[in-house]
């Protein structure tokens, strides 16, 4: 009678096989790492063009309670005794005053902005240009809804790249000088807010290209 108990086979890796699995785990965490990449960065955008829709909502919230007319920034806000934009809009975007400082590292912030405690958003400064200022179309002004020919067409906030909560197309002349505006923060897109609440993501040279005579900054032009 056989008394010995059941066989068991005790097997190893040699040092070539773990080698052989060390470098096949490489290999896929080299074709699996790029994608997880992308779809974190793809995420991160869409996330961003949610609140820059947010944003745009909160505009039209305030314009309709102000007869009209859309929030300023620090550009002439002060000089015409107004809340600055990131503080208009806070009560419409749920803060419990006009307090901006709890947004800014929420819906006033991209995850794709590199900066800290800036706003990654601006606002179009030809909004509240006035007639005491220079800019190309003077003295016309567009701070209403009513007075902008294309809403639909005209940028009225942006992904901003300075300090300032403004953007100031009025000195351009040529896609050089917007330095001012993130125009690829997202992987050649930025996402934008026009002067009818709606928020989409596009390529520069479609809202800025004056050989070509486009300029959706300008209310007076864009969307001719």
């Amino acid at each position: 009678m056989n008394t010995r108990g059941p066989s068991r086979c005790v097997s190893g890796f040699t040092l070539v096989e773990l080698l052989v699995v060390i470098a096949i785990i490489a290999i896929l965490s080299g074709l699996v790492l790029p994608s997880l990449l992308g779809a974190r960065r793809a995420a991160q955008s869409i996330h961003c063009l949610s609140q820059m829709r947010q944003i745009g909502v909160a505009a039209m919230i305030y314009a309709d309670g102000n007869n009209d007319s859309y929030p300023r920034s620090q550009h002439s806000a002060f000089a015409h005794g107004e809340l600055v934009w990131a503080r208009a809009l806070a009560p419409n975007l749920g803060a419990a005053t006009t307090d901006a400082a709890p947004l800014m590292n929420t819906i006033y912030h991209c995850s794709r902005d590199t900066r800290k405690n800036v706003l990654s958003y601006g606002l179009n400064v030809y909004f509240e240009l006035g007639p005491e200022d220079d800019y190309p179309g003077y003295p016309t002004t567009w701070r209403r809804r009513s007075d902008v020919p294309n809403p639909s067409a005209t940028i009225l906030f942006a992904e901003n790249n300075s300090d300032a909560d403004h953007i100031m197309p009025n000195f351009w002349t040529s896609p050089n000088d917007a330095a001012d505006c993130a125009h690829d923060r997202h992987d050649g897109k930025a996402n934008y807010i026009f002067a009818d609440g709606h928020a989409e993501a596009r390529v520069f040279t479609t809202i800025y290209d004056p050989a070509n005579d486009i300029d959706a900054w300008h209310p007076e032009w864009a969307g001719k």
